[in-house]
C-alpha cells in the first residue's frame, strides 16, 4: 500500500497558531501520568511544554487573546505555580547531589527531600483533579472552536512567514536593548530579560518545525538568545539553592560572576551583521 502523504505545513496564521499550541496540549497530557507519579523528566517537559503554549498565545496575541482565553489564562497560571514549584524543588535537590555542593549541603539535604516530597504531593493532587481535567477540556475546545475564530479573518489568513518576521523582530529588538545594558540590570529586571530569551527561542523552535522561513538574523540571534537564557537559568537556580539553605554555597559570588558574564558575552559576542540588522525600536506591528 503506498504511504500516506504527510501534511503540508501551515501557510497561514490561524493554521500555525492551531498547530504550535495544540501540539504542546498534546505533549502536556502525554507526560501527565509519569508527572503524576512525581517523575521529575515529566514534571520538566510538562512545564516546557506549557511554556512553550503561553509563548505561542503571546506571539500571536492580537489573532487569539479574547475573554475566554483571559479565563484560561488564569487557570494555566495556577498549573504552572505547581509545575514550577515542583521543577524547583527538582532542581534545587539535583544540586545539593552534586559533587561540588554535596559537603555543604549535608545539614539541609533532609529539609531540601522533604520540601521536594510536599510538592510532588501538591502536584499529583492537582494533576487528578477535576479542575486539571476541566482545564485541558476547556483549553482543547477553544482552540478548535474559540472565539477568536470568529474575529479578524485579515490577520488568520495573513502569512504566517510575514507575520513571524515581524513579531521575532520586535522581540529581538526588545531582548537585545536589554541585553546591552544586562550588567546594569536588577533581579527581577534578569528574570524578566531570561523569560523572553525563553520565549523567543521556543518560538522559533516552533516556527522551524513548521518549515517557516527564517531570516539569517533570526536563526542567529537565536544562539544568542539560547545561550544568555541557559546562563540566566543557572544563575537563577543558585539563588533559589542559596535560599533554600539560607547560606552562601561553595563559590556562590565567584559563579555568579561567571555566569553573568557568560549571559553578557552571549550579547557582546554577537555577529557584526546581526548588530548592524538589530531594530532601533520595535515596529509594534502585531501589538
Amino acid at each position: 500500500m503506498p504511504g500516506h502523504a504527510s501534511a503540508p505545513p501551515p501557510r497561514d496564521c490561524q493554521t500555525a497558531f492551531q498547530k504550535i499550541a495544540t501540539d504542546c496540549v498534546q505533549l502536556i497530557e502525554r507526560n501527565h501520568t509519569s508527572a503524576t507519579a512525581a517523575d521529575p523528566e515529566a514534571i520538566h517537559a510538562m512545564r516546557i511544554e506549557l511554556t512553550r503554549l503561553r509563548a505561542a498565545v503571546r506571539f500571536f496575541s492580537s489573532m487569539v487573546k479574547d475573554e475566554a482565553w483571559s479565563r484560561i489564562s488564569k487557570e494555566l497560571r495556577w498549573l504552572n505555580s505547581a509545575l514550577g514549584n515542583a521543577r524547583d524543588r527538582d532542581v534545587t535537590a539535583n544540586y545539593t547531589r552534586r559533587k561540588r555542593y554535596r559537603s555543604w549541603a549535608k545539614g539541609s539535604r533532609r529539609e531540601v527531600g522533604r520540601e521536594q516530597e510536599q510538592a510532588h504531593r501538591s502536584l499529583t493532587r492537582m494533576l487528578t483533579s477535576a479542575r486539571y481535567a476541566q482545564l485541558i477540556a476547556t483549553l482543547n475546545h477553544w482552540l478548535a472552536k474559540g472565539p477568536w475564530l470568529k474575529h479578524d479573518q485579515r490577520l488568520r489568513s495573513e502569512p504566517i512567514d510575514v507575520y513571524s518576521q515581524a513579531i521575532l523582530g520586535d522581540w529581538r529588538t526588545e531582548i537585545w536593548q536589554k541585553g546591552q545594558r544586562l550588567r546594569t540590570l536588577r533581579r527581577k529586571q534578569l528574570h524578566r530579560l531570561r523569560i523572553r530569551c525563553k520565549r523567543y527561542r521556543y518560538m522559533l523552535a516552533a516556527l522551524q518545525s513548521l518549515q517557516v522561513s527564517m531570516p539569517p538574523q533570526d536563526l542567529a540571534f537565536g544562539e544568542i538568545a539560547t545561550r544568555a537564557h541557559r546562563a540566566l537559568g543557572d544563575l537563577r537556580d543558585l539563588d533559589r539553592l542559596r535560599k533554600t539553605a539560607q547560606r552562601l554555597p561553595p563559590h556562590y559570588r565567584k559563579n555568579k560572576r561567571k555566569l553573568l558574564e557568560q549571559a553578557d558575552q552571549a550579547f557582546r559576542r554577537a555577529p557584526e551583521a546581526l548588530r548592524r540588522t538589530a531594530p532601533v525600536k520595535p515596529s509594534r506591528r502585531h501589538r
